[in-house]
């Protein structure tokens, strides 16, 4: 998998060097920073999935086992369009290749921060999403 998510995040994002996930990891800041009512972090990430009837795989994603996958259309199921749109004019790619690499990422992100399968009270600490991203993109793994 983490081969597979590096080459989709070089090839969209113009086939930077391994370990430069910073124009993603950015816009996933952003993502992060979105609010849904009174939640705002990766709890108003889950709200959003869970609204748009994605529930199970959210569920896959905060529990401690395997994340089930998402796609590109599903995100965009979750967010409106104008944010999609914004975020990838951000990047410097499409609005669908922007969802395909949102697709692959959020599981991850939503499964990181997340530790233990519960969902912080309060997101404030930014997680290290460069370094959470160069791990997929074939860096290495911290001990």
């Amino acid at each position: 998998m983490s081969g597979f998510f590096g080459q989709i995040l070089q090839g969209v994002l113009g086939g930077g060097q391994q370990g430069q996930a910073s124009p993603i990891a950015g816009i996933l800041q952003q993502v992060l920073a979105v609010q849904d009512g009174d939640k705002q972090g990766v709890a108003a990430i889950i709200s959003k999935f869970q609204s748009a009837g994605l529930d199970q795989h959210v569920q896959s994603w905060v529990g401690t086992g395997q994340n089930a996958p998402l796609t590109g259309d599903q995100v965009g199921q979750a967010f409106q369009p104008d944010q999609i749109e914004a975020w990838a004019k951000q990047a410097g790619t499409t609005p669908d290749a922007l969802k395909d690499v949102l697709a692959q990422a959020l599981p991850h992100v939503v499964d990181h921060m997340t530790p233990g399968g519960a969902v912080p009270a309060e997101s404030s600490q930014m997680p290290d999403l460069a370094g959470l991203l160069s791990r997929f993109m074939g860096g290495a793994r911290p001990a």
